[in-house]
């Protein structure tokens, strides 16, 4: 009985010795199933998720300095990292982590923008003073 595989979609015949395969045995498609798998397991067992937090700790401590050493010597990747970046940023707002919006929600109504000079914090920020000129303000102009 052929079935078809859930990555490649081609049609497979199962081995008789492996009971419920989904997957053909071509190396792509078993790394697919792997992948599925562990994100699966990840996702349903609490022990297996701890112990791959704890190992890829483990890891990071004992290879602190892999990402600056591959960034050094992959400059392409570097640059399509810069570039996903960017198209990140413009498909969220992007805030501070500590920032939130019922703290810095304003009433709808008309104010006035006083610029605090020499008190910028980056090159594309304005900090303003804000005073509530006139409640209510619905119009635009």
């Amino acid at each position: 009985m052929e079935k078809t595989c859930p990555h490649c979609k081609r049609k497979f015949t199962p081995h008789p010795a492996v009971k419920d395969q989904r997957y053909c045995t071509s190396a792509g498609c078993q790394r697919a199933r792997k992948r599925t798998w562990h994100r699966e397991k990840l996702k349903s067992d609490p022990a297996y998720r701890e112990n791959q937090a704890a190992a890829q700790k483990a890891w990071r401590e004992r290879n602190r300095d892999y990402w600056r050493h591959y960034r050094e010597h992959h400059p392409a990747y570097v640059e399509k990292n810069r570039l996903h970046q960017r198209q990140r940023n413009r498909t969220r707002m992007i805030a501070k982590m500590d920032e939130h919006p019922a703290k810095t929600a304003i009433a709808p109504g008309r104010y006035r923008l006083v610029p605090l000079c020499g008190r910028i914090a980056k090159m594309d920020e304005l900090i303003v003073e804000i005073d509530v000129i006139a409640r209510g303000y619905a119009g635009g102009g």
